[in-house]
């Protein structure tokens, strides 16, 4: 980057605010320590507050505002400053054109295991005002990719990644049997097959725990919520969360929820987080049957859910495990007695979706998870 006065507000606009706010990233190249040290003292970041500067804080506005009752504008200080970098390089490392026999591996790793290193370095959010700062930097982590082209005709074919085609490729379409395929390609899908850029998206996640729970539906890396649980306990975390998971739906969150449990019961030492994901979740099921119409039978509905998914028998047994260790429902349902018979019907038909024999071994891998005994002998 050249060293003219403000060289970093292109960089501000073509990759901070659209990082943020939604659009079309620009990335420049690889940036380290020595930009890094320039971006935290550049008067156009830190002292003048330019329109740039302005526009992001007031994209990330948006974002805090999701979750907090008396949202803030973020300031672009030294911790988001590091994430910026480091989504940047993330980014370059991504890029098609590192592939290329030119490039040398060897710097490719550095440039990885520097910004891994960094993003390490940062202190755990204490504050859910800090989760939701962080988040407001990344909530797009999960959404950036590129669109590839691939165009044929009589004599072969082309691909370009993240490119469009030369207009000369395209002309004479029907002469030359033209055709043009598009399609979308997630980058953290490609990032994560590489050792050190997987390393590096494990540190992002790990720095803002908010946007790791918000995107439960990735295959990869999984969700693992031993280190996220405890946010849960926090009620605009949970509210938040909990919006997002009935948004998405029980059809498409019930595997990769039910599969994070488990591994979490299996997990040694997590007796608390167990606890807090089992109730959580748990929550979820009562959220979803007090916003929909009252049954005779939940069965059917269950059954319809769960006809294409067989893992989603295990998602409901899991709710009727829980009522028999004793996680399944706040202590105060017992209070409304109509509520409380709505809850059994529900966690019956949970019960018998699932299968009685599949239900024990649940309540067992559950019960070991939790540190609690069974409340009653299987019926």
């Amino acid at each position: 980057m050249a060293k003219e006065k403000g060289k970093y507000e292109q960089w501000l606009h073509g990759f901070v605010l659209p990082l943020v706010a939604g659009g079309d990233v620009r990335i420049s190249g690889v940036m380290g320590q020595r930009e890094l040290d320039e971006l935290v003292v550049d008067p156009t970041i830190t002292g003048m507050r330019d329109e740039r500067v302005q526009r992001i804080a007031e994209a990330r506005h948006a974002v805090v505002a999701e979750i907090l009752i008396d949202p803030f504008e973020p300031e672009l200080e030294q911790d988001s400053l590091k994430l910026a970098v480091a989504m940047q390089n993330l980014l370059f490392l991504s890029h098609p054109g590192t592939a290329g026999t030119l490039v040398r591996k060897s710097k490719l790793k550095q440039v990885a295991d520097w910004s891994a290193q960094l993003v390490r370095e940062l202190p755990p959010p204490e504050t859910v005002r800090e989760l939701a700062e962080r988040h407001s930097m990344l909530h797009h982590l999960f959404d950036l990719g590129r669109d590839d082209v691939r165009v044929s005709f009589w004599a072969g074919r082309r691909e370009f990644k993240g490119a469009e085609p030369p207009p000369r490729l395209l002309k004479w379409g029907a002469v030359r049997r033209v055709r043009e395929e598009r399609w979308r390609v997630s980058f953290l899908t490609e990032a994560v097959s590489d050792a050190g850029q997987r390393s590096l998206v494990l540190a992002l996640l790990s720095a803002s725990p908010l946007t790791d729970l918000l995107e439960p539906l990735r295959l990869d890396p999984p969700l693992e919520l031993y280190a996220l649980a405890p946010w849960l306990r926090e009620p605009l975390v949970a509210r938040a969360v909990a919006d997002r998971y009935l948004t998405l739906g029980f059809s498409k969150l019930g595997a990769p929820l039910t599969d994070a449990l488990l591994r979490l019961y299996n997990q040694k030492n997590s007796k608390h987080e167990c606890q807090v994901a089992t109730r959580f979740v748990c929550h979820l099921h009562l959220l979803r049957l007090l916003s929909s119409p009252r049954q005779e039978s939940y069965l059917p509905e269950l059954q319809a859910l769960a006809a294409g998914q067989p893992a989603l028998r295990d998602f409901f047994g899991l709710f009727a495990a829980a009522q028999r260790v004793g996680l399944g429902r706040p202590d105060d349902v017992a209070h409304d007695p109509k509520l409380s018979k709505l809850v059994d019907a529900y966690a019956a038909a949970c019960a018998t979706l699932c299968g009685a024999a599949r239900v024990l071994e649940l309540e067992g891998v559950m019960s070991r998870g939790v540190h609690q005994l069974l409340l009653a002998a299987a019926d």
